[in-house]
């Protein structure tokens, strides 16, 4: 209620920029209340959902923002191509409207995100209306879809339940603790791959609940995106996860890009793309960091991805177009970055599961912070200043690099309407 009052209230002008501030303090507020109050058998948490509702009330302030301020001034090609589908939200909603959105059932536990945008669509049925249907007489069904991520949502809860007791959080808390007798006796190899085989289980569970979310939020109709080549219909509007594209990445960015992508979108329209160039990268971790919470583990996990993008496109950036003159060299280079991935992720992951300082430290301080100190190693490496004219575009053509480490939040693949679309 408070931030619709003040959709109707604030300038324009600012009225994103009030509502974010607004959202996050109070979103805060809550968050140091569970935590500071809340034990650990206390199963009310209604953090969660408004996580979700803060993405959605925020993304409807600058779309309005960005909307009513384009309205004001002569539309150019530039300022529409920057805005992409935000201009098209004219007028503030009524309450009804509003209120249905920010407490539309279909994600609002666990997400993903749905943008004022898709959402008024698939209440208007305008979502199919806007893709040629000349050889279909029947509106698109979801039901293969649904009968899909229903599939693959039960076969993530069975993977969780036949881990979860085999390697639960509880022992790597142990493991972490320098005075368990446990922790001096295993090697810190088998550490970290009990840190995979944990962090594994931690993310079934999202995968069972964003490919379910999704499934409920096809069934009634939402998500849809179109059709393939092959005139089957597209229900991946309201994908979160890819979950092969984030367990078979290569690289940093693939597996952040693959990663809660309606969050990316998120982060993308709210603060990656405004204030300009300068910090960017700061504000959207930051931003991402105090969306989740206080707990230190939080910080250090966002530290130290932001950390191994930056070191990994770096090392990409040099070494990749040492590999690509030969079939053998090329698979060797794909095993190794596999690999190394699986290593960073596990490694920058573990205290975004166990929350507090002193056993995530602890974790790190089994490896010596060693994957830190590659990382900062990696920095330093200089770029390549000489480069004949076809290897400069060969590489171009296979990697852009960037000085910014949010590039994550870039589209690798472009979809129509602009917006990310990897996974």
């Amino acid at each position: 209620m408070l931030t619709y009052t003040m959709l109707k209230s604030v300038s324009h002008k600012n009225m994103g920029n009030v509502i974010l501030a607004v959202s996050m303090i109070y979103l805060s507020c809550l968050h140091l209340h569970r935590q500071i109050y809340h034990t650990a058998d206390y199963t009310l948490d209604i953090t969660g959902p408004l996580m979700v509702i803060t993405q959605r009330v925020t993304s409807l302030a600058y779309s309005l923002q960005d909307s009513l301020t384009v309205k004001e001034r002569p539309t150019s090609a530039n300022s529409s191509e920057a805005n992409g589908e935000l201009v098209k939200i004219e007028k503030i909603p009524s309450p009804l409207e509003y209120f249905a959105y920010t407490l539309a059932f279909q994600t609002l536990m666990c997400g993903p995100v749905v943008f004022y945008s898709d959402y008024i669509k698939f209440i208007e049925g305008a979502r199919v209306d806007e893709f040629e249907k000349t050889k279909r007489a029947t509106e698109p069904s979801p039901r293969r879809a649904v009968l899909y991520k229903v599939c693959g949502s039960v076969a993530a809860a069975l993977l969780y339940l036949s881990l979860a007791q085999k390697y639960p959080l509880a022992v790597l808390e142990e493991l972490t603790d320098p005075s368990s007798e446990v922790s001096r006796s295993w090697s810190a190899l088998y550490l970290l791959w009990y840190a995979y085989l944990s962090t594994l289980v931690v993310r079934c569970k999202y995968y069972h609940a964003w490919l379910l979310s999704e499934a409920i939020c096809n069934n009634c109709g939402m998500g849809f995106n179109g059709y393939n080549n092959d005139g089957t219909p597209k229900w991946d509007k309201m994908s979160n996860i890819d979950i092969f594209g984030f367990e078979f990445a290569q690289n940093f960015r693939v597996a952040i890009a693959s990663w809660n992508k309606n969050t990316n979108q998120w982060l993308r329209d709210v603060a990656y793309e405004r204030g300009g160039a300068a910090w960017r990268t700061a504000r959207v971790y930051a931003l991402s960091a105090v969306w989740h919470g206080f707990h230190p583990g939080y910080y250090l996990t966002f530290f130290a991805g932001g950390l191994f993008t930056v070191a990994g496109r770096k090392i990409r950036y040099v070494a990749r177009p040492m590999f690509l003159d030969s079939v053998p060299k090329k698979l060797f280079y794909d095993c190794v970055t596999f690999f190394t991935t699986r290593v960073a992720m596990t490694y920058a992951t573990v205290p975004f599961v166990l929350l507090h300082l002193t056993p995530s430290l602890a974790f790190y301080g089994k490896f010596y912070y060693s994957l830190h100190f590659i990382a900062l190693g990696a920095l330093l490496i200089p770029d390549k200043t000489k480069r004949s004219r076809g290897s400069q575009v060969q590489e171009n053509s296979l990697y852009r690099p960037s000085v910014d480490a949010l590039s994550i939040l870039e589209p690798i693949e472009s979809s129509s309407n602009g917006k990310l679309k990897i996974t």
